[in-house]
Order: structure tokens, then C-alpha cells, then sequence
């Protein structure tokens, strides 16, 4: 599924990187390669979670940190479906290009993880956002492992189905 680039979202992605840089300590390192590793992630987050908004308005919750910078959240937002309230991570792919969970990744708190990534995404350093974002598919948190088998990623339009949307 296309989600096309959208500026206001790329706005928002930048100001909350700004303002949780200083806080987003998951890993080791502080640096400036690290810091564009958080705005890559946050800008793929902000364009999966606004589509949600956009066309599930009303089923769309934001997360549990919203715009509370220092707060350490596992999901990105939440969605009110017919099954319940769920958590959702989104998830871009690393400089290989696959996807998966990492030591530091939060392991509670998520119960779906979408894939997601930048339109002919082949390596970060040549990534063109305008080209907009593809939803790889849906992962239920307990098969989000380091590596992530492929028949248990779910079609983002029977996922959806599935959680009564």
C-alpha cells in the first residue's frame, strides 16, 4: 500500500525529532549519524501514523507520550477497533534493508508492528522521500523477532480486516 509524501508530516517528524533527540538514548551512541537514523524512523512513523489519521479519524489515539518529549513510549499510536484498543509500533527497515526487532527494542506495550518503507528504498544514504512510503505489511508482536519470518507478515488490507476496520 502507497502512503504518498505528505510536508506537514515531514514538519512533524523533524520538530519531534528536535525535541526528543536529547531523550531518545535506545542506543549507545549520540552522534550525528544517529540523530539522522531518528528523523529517517520518525518520518517513516509519522506518514503510516498519519494515513491513520487521515482515513481512521475516528478510531485513530495518539500515543501514550504525545508531545511529553522525555517520556519513553513502546507504540507509536493506538487504534480503537471492534477487537479493542491496540498498540502499534511502526517499524522502518535497517541499512540492509530487512526488518526485525533489535536488542534495545521495547518488547512490551506493542501488539501489532508495521513495516514500512521509503518507495525504492535500496540503501539510506540515496533514499527520496517524495517518491512517499510503502506498507510492507503487518507483524503480530510475538513473531516481531530479530529476523522476521515471511508468512507471518500479514497483508496490511486483510490486517485491517482482520481488526474489524
Amino acid at each position: 500500500m502507497h502512503i504518498p509524501f505528505n510536508s506537514d508530516w515531514y514538519i512533524r517528524a523533524e520538530e519531534e525529532q528536535r525535541m526528543r533527540a536529547p531523550h531518545m538514548m535506545t542506543k549507545f551512541i549520540y552522534n550525528d549519524v544517529r540523530l539522522a537514523g531518528q528523523l529517517r524512523g520518525l518520518v517513516i512513523e509519522h506518514h503510516v501514523s498519519g494515513w491513520f489519521r487521515q482515513h481512521y479519524p475516528s478510531c485513530f489515539v495518539e500515543p501514550d507520550n504525545y508531545q511529553r518529549w522525555k517520556e519513553v513510549c513502546s507504540h507509536d499510536f493506538k487504534l480503537i477497533t471492534p477487537t479493542g484498543l491496540l498498540h502499534i509500533d511502526v517499524s522502518g527497515p535497517r541499512k540492509d534493508g530487512s526488518f526485525g526487532s533489535y536488542a534495545l527494542k521495547p518488547k512490551q506495550g506493542v501488539d501489532y508492528h508495521i513495516l514500512c518503507r521509503p518507495v525504492g528504498f535500496i540503501r539510506w544514504d540515496d533514499c527520496d522521500y517524495q517518491k512517499g512510503f510503502e506498507i510492507i505489511g503487518v507483524v503480530e508482536a510475538p513473531y516481531f523477532q530479530p529476523t522476521i519470518s515471511p508468512e507471518r507478515v500479514l497483508s496490511l488490507a486483510g490486517w485491517l480486516k482482520h481488526i474489524g476496520l
